[in-house]
C-alpha cells in the first residue's frame, strides 16, 4: 500500500519574521547573509552558485575537532516567493537529502516563512525528529530573525 500524501515524510515549521520579503529571500541566497546566520561560527563556504542546478557546499566544524562537509543544490528560485532546494550531507554513502521548500508570504511589512522539509521515507523523518530536526528548524528561523533584527 502505497500513501498518496507526505504527511509522514514532511515537517512543516512557520515564522513570521519582522523584515521585507525580499530581504528575507536573500537571507536564504546571498553569501554575505546566510554565512551570518545558518552555520555555527567556525563553518567555511567552499562553493557557491545560486541557480537551479547550483550548489552551495560548505564544512562546519563538528565536537571532535574535525568538520562536516554539507551541500546544498538549488532546485528552484522564484524570487522572492518560493526556494526550493536538497540539503544533506556531502560525500558518498550518505543518506538522502531532504528536499526544502520555503515560501515567503509578506504581510504587513513582514514576512511569513514556511518552511517544509521533506524526507525520503518516514523512517527517516522519524530518525530526524529523534536527533531534534523540528527544535532545530525552529531555532534557524529564530537565528535568522535575529541577524535580520541587526542590518
Amino acid at each position: 500500500m502505497t500513501s498518496k500524501t507526505v504527511a509522514d515524510r514532511e515537517i512543516v515549521v512557520t515564522r513570521l519574521i519582522d523584515a521585507p520579503r525580499e530581504l528575507v529571500f536573500a537571507a536564504f541566497t546571498e553569501q554575505e547573509h546566510i554565512e551570518q546566520w545558518w552555520a555555527p561560527k567556525g563553518a567555511a563556504t567552499h562553493e557557491m552558485d545560486v541557480k537551479p542546478g547550483g550548489v552551495w557546499r560548505y564544512s562546519q566544524p563538528v565536537h571532535n575537532g574535525s568538520s562536516m562537509p554539507f551541500k546544498v543544490r538549488f532546485i528552484e528560485l522564484d524570487k522572492p516567493t518560493r526556494l526550493v532546494y536538497e540539503y544533506g550531507a556531502d560525500g558518498a554513502n550518505v543518506p538522502e537529502p531532504v528536499r526544502t521548500t520555503i515560501t515567503f508570504a509578506e504581510e504587513d511589512g513582514k514576512t511569513k516563512i514556511t518552511l517544509q522539509l521533506l524526507f525520503a521515507t518516514a523512517v527517516e523523518r522519524k530518525q530526524a525528529v529523534k536527533y531534534g530536526a523540528i527544535v532545530g528548524a525552529m531555532q534557524a528561523l529564530e537565528t535568522l530573525a535575529d541577524y535580520l533584527a541587526t542590518i
